[in-house]
């Protein structure tokens, strides 16, 4: 595929880096967060894109003193610095480009393991560097893009999914890795609506996961999993 985060390839797709999602996405971060009681004064956000979602953190994590966002995209991170204040950085690279004992109180790993071609090193390198990390994953593998399978070939080509997960897979791998899964819900998709066919299948959606979320996910799909986790939690 080459370097789609550097050679201007997600940049034309994604002009704004998914920056209108960030109010969302925070949201349900405070949703999660707001009903365990953990305190954070250091967060880091590995893959944080535009930026955008620390800027909306920030704001309601008083208790929290430093904010870092890192990116191994330049473009994405030459939006990002635009936003950096006395308590938010941006900085390019990933988090083997500092110090082995920077440990941060909260990891934020949003719409990122997806993109990662060799996810379990990721993960398995990233468990030492937080002491509690926030996942959020599409659940992109269902009964539906089984019968549709353009749909993840185009994602791939859009936004760089390389990797497709149900609930149970990620849920499994991250245990592997020495996570322990705290607190998850589900977020839903933004339903846009291209036409009437895809208004009733979202309707359907939407109706199916009010009655049983998890069967929604399975069959349907749609939905990502936000996951509150403990870092190397059986090391413990």
């Amino acid at each position: 595929m080459g370097d789609i985060y550097n050679d201007s390839t997600y940049l034309k797709n994604n002009p704004a880096w998914h920056e209108e999602d960030a109010p969302f996405k925070a949201g349900k971060i405070m949703q999660l967060l707001n009903r365990n009681p953990l305190s954070f004064k250091t967060v880091c956000d590995v893959g944080c894109g535009s930026g955008e979602l620390l800027v909306q953190l920030a704001a309601q994590l008083p208790g929290a003193e430093q904010f870092l966002g890192m990116d191994v995209s330049k473009e994405a991170i030459a939006i990002a610095r635009k936003k950096q204040t006395g308590k938010i950085k941006f900085e390019w690279g990933d988090l083997s480009h500092l110090p082995a004992k920077e440990v941060f109180d909260l990891l934020l790993v949003i719409d990122v393991i997806e993109h990662v071609e060799n996810y379990f090193s990721f993960l398995a390198s990233l468990a030492a560097r937080g002491k509690y990390t926030l996942f959020h994953i599409p659940l992109d593998m269902c009964v539906w893009s089984l019968f549709r399978e353009q749909m993840l070939i185009e994602s791939k080509a859009r936004v760089g999914h390389i990797h497709n997960f149900t609930e149970d897979f990620i849920l499994s791998v991250l245990r592997d890795k020495g996570y322990r899964i705290i607190d998850k819900l589900y977020t839903e998709p933004t339903f846009e609506v291209v036409n009437t066919k895809q208004k009733m299948i979202n309707g359907l959606r939407k109706a199916l996961f009010k009655i049983h979320p998890r069967f929604c996910t399975k069959t349907m799909g749609g939905y990502s999993i936000l996951l509150l986790t403990e870092n190397n939690a059986d090391k413990s």
